[in-house]
């Protein structure tokens, strides 16, 4: 299955739409201005979102949960790697009745600890270019599954995909069979 160049408008709105609500959120609720950049404690947070994970799988209807979390710098402190902060909602979205619901999680920021980063490979830029909504909205094929566990597994094993999505997807992830 060969990936469109621009991936249909719905689900690039469903992302921008998951997306635009999880930052709206973040800055009205979240407490990020804590503290004196100066100081060698203080960590800038900002958050991140999950690809979209399905809420059931096999997937019977198109319906998905989406992870938001925060990631910390400090270039004073730590400058190959971020800190990872808590997993302080998740944004599920449903094709019945087009609606999105977030719920908060935990919105204390503290640090987790920490997470590296490194230069990615020429095969990894490659896996980075699959649209893992478009790909689980369209036909299941096995190059299609194929390019879902290679793109899932690899955001999982970078960090990008929350302790608490992997628990809360564990059927999706025992079919993805990730070799960590």
């Amino acid at each position: 299955m060969s990936l469109p160049d621009h991936p249909p408008l719905e689900t690039v709105a469903i992302v921008a739409s998951v997306r635009a609500t999880a930052e709206k959120t973040w800055k009205e609720s979240v407490d990020t201005k804590r503290g004196n950049p100066a100081d060698a404690g203080f960590i800038s947070w900002n958050t991140r979102l999950s690809d979209p994970l399905p809420m059931t799988w096999p997937l019977v209807e198109p319906a998905f949960a989406f992870y938001a979390y925060a990631r910390g710098m400090n270039p004073m402190r730590l400058r190959d790697g971020e800190f990872v902060g808590p997993t302080w909602a998740r944004v599920t979205w449903s094709a019945q009745g087009q609606k999105l619901e977030l719920t908060r999680l935990d919105t204390r920021l503290t640090s987790h600890g920490v997470q590296g980063v490194r230069p990615l490979r020429k095969e990894e830029l490659e896996t980075l270019k699959v649209k893992p909504l478009e790909v689980l909205l369209g036909p299941r094929t096995k190059a299609a599954d194929q390019q879902l566990k290679s793109y899932y597994c690899f955001q999982r094993s970078v960090g990008n995909i929350p302790p608490e999505a992997v628990t809360a997807h564990a059927a999706f992830f025992a079919w993805l069979d990730c070799r960590l």
